[in-house]
């Protein structure tokens, strides 16, 4: 189950999240078991886009053209997920002006992204990431 935290946000940070940040660690074992609380953690807010289906393989369907989302890569109304499994790294899932909002965060105490918003190439890159075969 995934319970939405209070964004930590500053206030004169606009725009603000609306139904809170929910932040997802992979911490091995089934992928499409991890994906399937990527779909609880999406607020149930209004979206411009609507609300996505997501699959076991972790991509989004929205029922017309998805938004572009960092991180994803689109193919008809599927976004595809260039994320490759990561034990450190962290998703914060949120909707900022009613558009989803998904941000991969350095859980690498050692990298010099620690706790920064990083890209799948970051990732992609860092020597010290680990990743399940």
């Amino acid at each position: 189950m995934v319970t939405p935290m209070p964004c930590d946000c500053p206030e004169d940070r606009p725009p603000r999240p609306v139904g809170g940040c929910n932040y997802l660690l992979y911490s091995g074992g089934s992928l499409p078991a991890f994906y399937r609380l990527m779909e609880q953690a999406i607020p149930d807010v209004a979206m411009a886009h609507g609300r996505p289906t997501v699959h076991p393989d972790g991509s989004l369907e929205f029922a017309a053209t998805p938004p572009a989302i960092p991180g994803y890569r689109q193919e008809g109304s599927r976004l595809y997920p260039d994320w490759q499994p990561c034990l450190l790294r962290m998703l914060r899932v949120q909707v900022v002006s009613e558009a989803l909002d998904i941000a991969g965060i350095c859980g690498n105490p050692e990298a010099g992204q620690f706790s920064n918003e990083v890209t799948p190439e970051h990732c992609q890159n860092c020597p010290a990431r680990q990743t399940l075969a």
